[in-house]
């Protein structure tokens, strides 16, 4: 059962991607209230909301955090997991400039564009060649 469709990997690996921007990435991303509203979870109150987002989040960088041990044994796999840190690092740059500059965040998120900064930078001087 396993591969029994092996053949069409990249083509899954397109739609499974795009289905995963479209319906929570993006939306996520751009409109996390309206996606909430969609999926009928109660704005009016967000705390709920906030930690199922929250731990949304968690199960997401702890499966990173995970496969980062798995990837560490598998050569041939770092150049990918290196490129997926890297790209991780700049959204987060990204997001968080976007709240300093916005002024919807502490002081605490906007002094964390220095820590993706210099993971990105440090990154970089161990991505696997």
């Amino acid at each position: 059962m396993i591969g029994i469709w092996n053949s069409y990997a990249d083509i899954y690996l397109i739609v499974a991607g795009g289905a995963m921007l479209v319906f929570f990435g993006l939306p996520l991303m751009l409109v996390p209230l309206k996606w909430a509203g969609v999926f009928r979870w109660d704005v009016s109150q967000p705390g709920n909301l906030l930690i199922f987002l929250g731990r949304s989040l968690g199960v997401f960088l702890s499966v990173i955090g995970l496969f980062a041990f798995k990837v560490s044994q598998t050569p041939a796999e770092m150049p990918f997991f290196f490129e997926l840190m890297l790209w991780i690092f700049v959204g987060m740059i990204l997001l968080h400039v976007y709240g300093a500059i916005r002024k919807t965040q502490p002081i605490t998120e906007t002094i964390e564009i220095g820590l993706w900064v210099v993971l990105s930078l440090v990154t970089l001087c161990f991505y696997p060649i």
